[in-house]
């Protein structure tokens, strides 16, 4: 059974106010404009405000493609996602759209629940996106906490899950895109890679749970349908509704997570007349351990 978390008192910040937008993660950040160049104090507070909460959101940003590329920079390398390329932007290969409109869903639906590109040796430290168009109460994001998830697993479940590996690979992902014949199709993808089922934060030290619905297909050492059911199992452990933050977008935030200790999912809920455009941007982050 769930234990029932204390909840612990937010840090306060200097250079802007924080409000946390529910029990499992998330906060609201105001007070920074993301137009303007990042200095090391608010960087280093911003980034305390990320490790705690997970999931951020700058509300009423007004920014360009450059500075949006400019404050991803500010938290590490950018990593252009390797496959998805349908609705490239000239001269921002570092930006990637995410973008529905006429019945269309260039570069996917991403209605599956999901850490990004963990296909690869190094996945992601963290996701930006930047909403440009959207109907506010429509194609929301739903985050789930990974830490949580672990935390609250069985003390015999996690004893099992520690020294598991999974592995990890892009071919659901290549099709699905393939399936539209809008999108550029994904013709080669990378050999799949192994990953510790439990994942050790590489800067707060807490473990997370690092299993996805979109690109592991077996745990090492079992078959694919040996594994199915513990996967589906763990994925719907973590998204339990107490784990969750259900995103409500508005035009002009921009939200940034840790993929290091998050599930996401992007809400298919609008007809075919809805415009909806996201622009992504990841920082490359470090080997699973």
């Amino acid at each position: 059974m769930d234990t029932i978390e204390r909840r612990a008192p937010t840090t306060s910040y200097k250079r802007f106010k924080l409000r946390r937008m529910c029990g499992a993660l998330g906060a609201e950040i105001t007070g920074v404009d993301l137009a303007q160049p990042m200095d090391d104090e608010l960087r280093t507070e911003l980034n305390s405000a990320f490790l705690e909460h997970l999931v951020l959101c700058f509300p009423k940003q007004n920014i360009s493609n450059d500075q949006q590329i400019a404050f991803t920079k500010t938290f590490g390398e950018i990593q252009p996602h390797p496959l998805y390329r349908s609705a490239e932007m000239e001269g921002y290969r570092d930006i990637l759209v995410l973008e529905h409109k006429a019945g269309q869903f260039f570069n996917g639906r991403n209605d599956i629940w999901h850490t990004d590109m963990t296909f690869k040796e190094v996945p992601p430290k963290l996701g930006m996106l930047y909403c440009r168009a959207v109907d506010e109460g429509f194609g929301d994001t739903m985050f789930c906490n990974m830490y949580k998830a672990y935390d609250t697993l069985s003390e015999g479940m996690r004893a099992m899950l520690d020294p598991m590996k999974a592995m990890h690979s892009s071919a659901l992902l290549q099709r699905r895109n393939n399936a539209k014949s809008y999108n550029i199709p994904i013709k080669e993808i990378p050999p799949p890679v192994i990953h510790p089922v439990i994942r050790t934060h590489p800067e707060t030290g807490r473990k997370a749970l690092f299993v996805n619905s979109s690109f592991v297909t077996n745990f090492v050492d079992m078959t694919e349908e040996e594994s199915k059911s513990l996967v589906d199992y763990l994925v719907d452990h973590a998204t339990q509704h107490e784990r969750i933050y259900r995103h409500r977008w508005r035009v002009d935030d921009l939200v940034m997570w840790d993929q290091r200790a998050t599930m996401h999912y992007v809400v298919i809920d609008y007809d075919a007349d809805m415009h909806r455009r996201m622009h992504r941007t990841t920082v490359a982050g470090d080997r699973p351990f």
